[in-house]
């Protein structure tokens, strides 16, 4: 029957595509197909050290199984190779996890027992892999912490308040990681703390030019907040900090914010709190990977490979050696400096970093060397098992999604943004996929409750949904994913953030399970799904056909001239 579907699906496509672009700008008849033909994502994440007490024993495991399937949950990611790159199956390539948390790892083939069960349950099973996490940092785990040559290297920066006299009291700005050794300049109030905290605090206001305007204890200020000069900052110093102060400067003195850059190896970056991240331009570290995808691929028959953490840690990362050689080879010159050619620091803290002539051209080459890794482990996971479909896990927040490298939207996208060159859009993977879930992290399902409870209307479950599939242009299914956190003792509005999931995108991805035990939404979720369905990635080249239907649409078609423009959804921590 689904064969069937997909065969005469493409013509049907072709005479629909048209209108659907001059009525959207873009093609968004992917989503109003799957709906009126009732197909319909339900994939369920398993991340791998939050349940280790559930998926200790085959009991466990089945009990999460026969829910799921209970529920009418079509799929099942099971995170095999986590933050800390040990692994959850049996690897002759990866370390196994023995231990975690205080708690033994039970020598149980987790991946194998959950292909087991869930295929005899009717349900898919996919493996996810953390592809370029090799590290916890919260527990010191992973293979990274001995190979600092194969971490990738983060830019950071040490900002200071510098007087005449060249001495420098260590400040951070806003935006900076957290670190309560280094006071935070302020450019907006400062507000004392209850009465007994705030004893022996000054603090500093400075002018836009760097110029001491005023030094107060805040004990002798009062209640009243503390106002930044406009453009200016304040410090509120504590401690020796006083002591420095008190040594160095006063009113109407000069004194200026300084900012050096400098690079560190991922497990040493303040910025990324959890993950050590390894160099896709280190040749080992990239074997690794493909190795690890290839294995499972090759011993466990998983319905598909997620990949996780294919990206950068951030912005600042990677700027390591052999990055600074890829991409002066791909570019076709020196760079004379590097990094400060492609990015810097503001030397005032709290503003946004300097773009050097070279940064739109370095994201794109750092989005396509994420594309051909994921091209090469596409291929490799494909070839040791044909028939096994590639997925990806990212955050939804397309038009931030630069400061990781990625571009997870389709090729044929065009992107218009400041920070895009023209061929940014080249280095689009969503083609590489069969399916794609997006992390719609927000604690409102739809716009208008968004806009209701005075938040915008763009941090939403429905705003992310939307955005995200305008960014594949029916290349790929993709499947909002929900934090089931953002809707903790509110079970309602959970089921109705699963209902925006799946009418504006092509299904929802819950993460995680660990929290419908713990919340105990099992009849939510029931009530949310209602009847089975069939996912539209197991329909057999339906979005192949989607695909040639949407090109032979869209180009050179007035949707095509508009396309690029695509809503701002707001940066969340997690997601891929």
């Amino acid at each position: 029957m689904t064969r069937s579907l997909a065969r005469w699906l493409a013509p049907a496509l072709v005479a629909v595509a048209a209108p659907s672009l001059a009525q959207n700008g873009m093609p968004v008849f992917g989503r109003v197909l799957t709906i009126q033909s009732g197909l319909q994502g339900r994939v369920m994440w398993v991340d791998g050290t939050a349940n280790l007490v559930r998926t200790a024993t085959p009991e466990g495991i089945r009990d999460i199984v026969a829910r799921c399937r209970t529920a009418n949950i079509s799929t099942l990611v099971i995170d095999v190779k986590p933050v800390s790159g040990q692994v959850l199956y049996a690897s002759k390539v990866a370390e196994r996890m023995r231990r975690w948390n205080g708690r033994d790892v039970p020598d149980l083939d987790i991946l194998a027992e959950f292909v087991q069960a869930g295929h005899a349950a009717g349900i898919e099973v996919a493996a996810s892999v953390n592809m370029l996490s090799e590290g916890h940092k919260q527990f010191g785990a992973g293979m990274a912490f001995g190979r600092p040559d194969l971490q990738s290297v983060a830019y950071v920066v040490d900002r200071a308040l510098v007087t005449a006299n060249g001495n420098r009291l260590p400040v951070r700005g806003q935006g900076d990681p957290e670190d309560r050794k280094r006071p935070l300049a302020r450019d907006d109030t400062y507000a004392a703390p209850p009465t007994g905290e705030a004893a022996g605090t000054l603090v500093v206001t400075m002018s836009p030019t760097g110029e001491v305007e005023a030094m107060a204890d805040v004990a002798m200020w009062g209640d009243e907040p503390i106002a930044a000069p406009e453009r200016g900052r304040l410090l509120a110093l504590t401690g020796e900090q006083t002591d420095w102060a008190a040594a160095n400067i006063q009113p109407g003195v000069s004194a200026r914010f300084d900012a050096r850059g400098k690079r560190v190896p991922s497990a040493e970056e303040p910025a990324e709190k959890v993950a050590v991240f390894v160099s896709p331009y280190q040749a080992e570290a990239r074997k690794r990977a493909l190795d690890i995808v290839r294995e499972i691929a090759s011993n466990y028959a998983v319905d598909a490979i997620v990949f996780d953490r294919l990206r950068y840690a951030n912005l600042y990362n990677d700027t390591s050696d052999a990055a600074r050689r890829a991409f002066e080879q791909w570019i076709g010159k020196r760079v004379a400096s590097f990094p400060e050619d492609i990015i810097s620091f503001d030397p005032v803290p709290g503003e946004p970093p300097r773009r050097g002539p070279l940064f739109r051209p370095w994201l794109e080459f750092r989005a396509r060397t994420i594309r051909d890794l994921i091209s090469e482990a596409a291929a490799a996971a494909r070839a040791a098992r044909p028939g096994i479909q590639v997925a990806a896990y990212v955050g939804s927040w397309f038009t931030e999604y630069y400061g990781v490298g990625v571009n997870w939207g389709s090729e044929k996208l065009p992107v218009r943004t400041s920070w895009a060159t023209p061929d940014y859009n080249e280095a689009g993977y969503a083609e590489q996929l069969d399916w794609l879930t997006t992390g719609c992290y927000y604690g409102y399902p739809t716009r208008d409750e968004a806009r209701a409870a005075g938040a915008s209307p763009g941090g939403s479950v429905e705003a992310a949904a939307d955005v995200s599939t305008r960014a594949v242009s029916a290349s790929v299914p993709v499947y909002a994913g929900l934090y089931a956190v953002n809707y903790k003792d509110r079970p309602k509005a959970f089921e109705d953030a699963i209902s925006a999931a799946c009418r504006f995108s092509n299904g929802v991805m819950i993460f995680d399970i660990s929290y419908i035990y713990d919340y105990g939404w099992w009849d939510s979720l029931q009530r949310a799904m209602g009847q089975p369905a069939l996912p539209p990635h197991r329909v057999p080249g339906l979005f192949l056909q989607m695909r040639a239907a949407r090109d032979a649409a869209f180009d050179n078609s007035e949707a095509a001239r508009s396309a690029g423009t695509l809503s701002t959804v707001p940066w969340q921590a997690g997601g891929g």
